[in-house]
């Protein structure tokens, strides 16, 4: 087992995050989004550019999308309970990403979870979303490829798509998250970031906390 976890280490790949260093002013933000033990990452669809991101056109008319990454059966919910979990850790699978449209400022959409603001440049923005671009799989069609979806998404109106990227203990969701945040110009630590408690630590250390869980 330990032969295997240092074999999974060597392996743990991400998109390598492109962080510009202009020291430009921030203009835009992002959102953080706490989801349980998952989190994912909110921007202004305007903000992401046109040709992108190979989902943007299944929704035109979201004022923002979510997006975030997982393990191909266990996100979408195929493959759930203990075995689930431990198959979707405990060697290298599959993966996707899932998309959400949003019609409504972030907090608004997402009451009573907590919700950090991490405001951005122009840069940093343009960083993230090439970073999701990258975890984004596309088909042969079109100039610039489709994006593959493989289900219905966990929220309403949302997609899972295809990533081309190995999910595995140490290449989990919340090390995605993290470096996603590091494309935007907050270091999270990806590598390290296993949890999501550190992914939103670190947020609130780069950016403001807008709202806080509740607590029952």
């Amino acid at each position: 087992m330990a032969v295997w976890l240092i074999v999974l280490a060597a392996r743990c790949h991400l998109p390598r995050p492109t962080v510009s260093s202009d020291g430009g002013e921030p203009t835009n933000a992002v959102y953080v989004v706490q989801h349980g033990w998952h989190a994912g990452i909110a921007v202004r669809r305007a903000d992401v550019p046109e040709g992108r991101w190979p989902a943007l056109e299944a929704f035109p008319d979201a004022q923002y999308l979510e997006v975030g990454w997982g393990e191909a059966r266990y996100y979408p919910g195929r493959s759930r309970g203990v075995w689930g979990v431990l198959r979707a850790g405990a060697w290298p699978t599959g993966s996707v990403v899932h998309v959400v449209p949003l019609d409504r400022p972030v907090p608004d959409r997402f009451p009573g979870q907590t919700v950090v603001r991490v405001s951005v440049s122009p840069a940093e923005l343009d960083a993230l979303t090439a970073f999701v671009a990258a975890s984004l799989a596309t088909d042969a069609t079109g100039s610039a490829g489709s994006a593959v979806p493989t289900a219905p998404g966990n929220d309403a109106d949302g997609r899972f798509y295809a990533s081309p990227l190995t999910y595995h203990v140490f290449n989990n969701c919340n090390h995605w998250a993290a470096a996603a945040l590091k494309a935007a110009g907050c270091d999270a630590s990806p590598r390290w970031a296993f949890t999501v408690g550190q992914v939103i630590r670190r947020a609130k250390e780069c950016g403001a906390l807008v709202q806080e869980e509740a607590q029952a």
